[in-house]
């Protein structure tokens, strides 16, 4: 055999074990160091300015930094702050309203298709077993909620840790961003100017994911406050900002806000005999699926693909798979991946050909 050989494949096969090794130390705060990533790429203009007016790396990055952490929390905190007080509210109104049973009234003239649905459920709902069913379901979410809070509590350390994390990423990227990227480009068994393309390749994908589903959330934001507005619901520009946060969430999105919102007016409309709010709660439903909604299944395929080079399908596609096979973080690093793939694979026919 020879030695030469043998060499470089001990060497590549401990390389490897050691990156096996190093991703599984990292794992446990993986979405931590990613989104300290995700912050330092979008807020390094701000780090530029900065760093033109104070030389020093490290007292620019420390500013950075700061500053970073005060856009964030401030916005957040008080969006938090007015939307636990809210739920607590209508929690506490709604439970009282199921306990004493007072949304149950009957409703005239029965004639009315809503006024059957009330009565039919009315009845329903005044026997014994059903009665013993609500009584038992209510006092299980209550004990579920107070669950909830307690394992937030417990969590607070780890929340700590991972702040800590994100904020140590952010400076040191800050920092030494470019220094990083040039070793990266520079380890790459790639000719130069195919490293420079890879790494241009991953940061016009980056920026296209990053910048493109903050335009969907404002652009989602700004629709849901509009809907809000229309059907008459309180808080119209709080929940449209609380509706930008909600919809960076995968999945979930939007439709944590706009969806208990219209069964809400629904459910209102029963209580109150009012068929124009149960009107107004399927409207709303209607259109945070198709107006609201759509948003995001089309504009953010579309505004990514067009930056990217990829085809809306494909990025559809790699952001869907990328969050079921490494959660939140797959919204970036499954673009991401495939961006790659789609790069080696253009070198490669142009090495061909």
């Amino acid at each position: 055999m020879n030695p030469e050989l043998y060499r470089k494949g001990i060497f590549t096969m401990i390389f490897l074990v050691l990156i096996i090794v190093s991703f599984l130390i990292i794992k446990p705060f993986l979405t931590a160091v990613i989104t300290g990533m995700i912050f330092s790429y979008i807020f390094y203009p701000l780090y530029s300015r900065i760093n033109k007016k104070i030389p020093s790396k490290n007292i620019s990055s420390l500013i950075a930094s700061v500053l970073v952490v005060l856009i964030i929390t401030i916005p957040l905190f008080f969006v938090l702050n007015t939307v636990s007080k809210e739920a607590y509210t209508t929690y506490l109104l709604s439970r009282q309203k199921i306990l004493s049973w007072q949304f149950l009234t009957e409703c005239q003239p029965t004639d009315k298709t809503v006024c059957k649905a009330v009565n039919y459920f009315s009845d329903k709902a005044n026997q014994p077993q059903v009665r013993y069913y609500f009584d038992t379901t209510i006092k299980s979410v209550t004990g579920k909620v107070t669950e909830n809070i307690s394992n937030i509590l417990f969590s607070i350390p780890i929340l700590v840790l991972d702040s800590f994390i994100i904020l140590f990423v952010m400076f040191f990227l800050f920092k030494d961003g470019k220094v990083f990227v040039h070793k990266i480009e520079n380890m790459l068994p790639l000719k130069p100017n195919y490293g420079k393309y890879v790494i241009k390749k991953l940061d016009d994908m980056a920026s296209a994911v990053i910048y493109g589903s903050l335009i969907v959330a404002i652009v989602q934001g700004t629709l849901g406050g509009i809907g809000f507005f229309i059907f008459g619901l309180p808080s119209p520009l709080l929940w449209g900002v609380i509706m930008i946060f909600a919809s960076l969430l995968p999945y979930i999105g939007t439709s944590i806000i706009w969806l208990p919102a219209s069964l809400f007016l629904i459910f209102s409309g029963y209580v109150n005999l009012e068929t124009g709010l149960i009107i107004k709660g399927i409207l709303l439903m209607l259109y945070g699926a198709f107006i609201i909604g759509m948003v995001d299944n089309i504009l953010k395929p579309k505004l990514i693909g067009d930056k990217s080079g990829l085809h809306p399908v494909l990025v559809l596609l790699s952001v869907v798979g990328g969050i079921n096979f490494l959660g939140f973080i797959g919204i970036i690093i499954g673009p991401m991946i495939l961006a790659a793939l789609i790069t080696f694979i253009n070198i490669y026919e142009e090495e061909k050909g």
